[in-house]
């Protein structure tokens, strides 16, 4: 009963702790949308400049993922709920003390962590798809450029042309970087295109059109140098999980398929079924 108790007043007051929370978060919202409406003032000009540092670097995080703000508080509404069901089940099964201390610290933890660790999923798997399509994408640049057309033409064409052959993530970060490049300055467009992605590899890209531009090297000489670096670190890729899955097969076989074999004869031999009688 006294357990019962306890947990009851501690979920009471978490819950009073997130309404609290919500509601002062609330009243500042409004406080600042009159603001907004006295002065003719936008929310960020409201925001101080450790406050818009803050919401830059979400915003780089999003583009990173490739998803919306509607799309990430889904996703933290989903780990809201899904940690309130775990807590819930300390009321509703009969646990023992430190399994119900185990619930509502992951159902808590769940509510707090899930959406910025599938964040940083989303980011890693955004940029593996980018770099896996990177090398086609060189190659096709490689191409227009040996017909005599420019980069702007060359990245066009394939930004068009490639939706059957590229991935959407690549296709959309090559459309953003060619009307950067067009609207704004070149260090401008390698910089956000840099960021944006997150990948090494064009970043390494990047560093070497930057030279090109300070050099006068040609940028094709550079595509194919960084076309045949990421096809020789594929293969590389592929010789190390070639490797290390004859190992684990071996692995396997020692650890499963042996020790069975072994006690398909070892047993019937203890019981004299492979003796026979002269």
């Amino acid at each position: 009963m006294i357990d019962t108790i306890s947990y009851i007043f501690m979920a009471l007051s978490i819950m009073i702790f997130m309404s609290i929370g919500g509601w002062v978060s609330y009243v500042k919202y409004k406080h600042k949308q009159k603001i907004n409406k006295i002065f003719n003032l936008s929310d960020t000009a409201l925001l101080s400049k450790e406050d818009n540092q803050k919401k830059a670097d979400f915003n780089l995080k999003l583009l990173k993922a490739g998803i919306t703000q509607k799309e990430f508080n889904e996703i933290v509404i989903g780990s809201v709920l899904a940690g309130l069901s775990l807590i819930g089940l300390v009321f509703l099964m009969h646990f023992t003390l430190v399994m119900n201390v185990g619930l509502i610290v992951g159902g808590i933890a769940i509510a707090i962590f899930m959406p910025l660790l599938y964040l940083e999923e989303q980011i890693k798997a955004r940029i593996k798809r980018i770099d896996n399509d990177l090398a086609i994408f060189l190659d096709l640049l490689i191409i227009i450029l040996e017909g005599g057309g420019g980069l702007n033409n060359a990245i066009d064409r394939v930004t068009t042309d490639g939706a059957g052959v590229l991935g959407k993530d690549l296709l959309e970060e090559s459309r953003k970087f060619k009307n950067e490049y067009i609207t704004y300055s070149s260090e401008i467009a390698y910089h956000n295109l840099a960021e944006r992605t997150g990948s090494e590899a064009i970043a390494a890209i990047v560093g070497f059109m930057k030279l090109s531009e300070e050099t006068g090297i040609g940028v094709k000489t550079i595509f194919e140098n960084q076309a045949q670096e990421i096809k020789g670190a594929e293969i590389l890729n592929v010789e190390k999980g070639a490797a290390s899955m004859n190992i684990g097969i071996t692995l396997v076989m020692f650890i499963f398929i042996i020790p069975a074999v072994i006690a398909m004869i070892a047993f019937p031999m203890s019981a004299g079924a492979l003796v026979t009688g002269f």
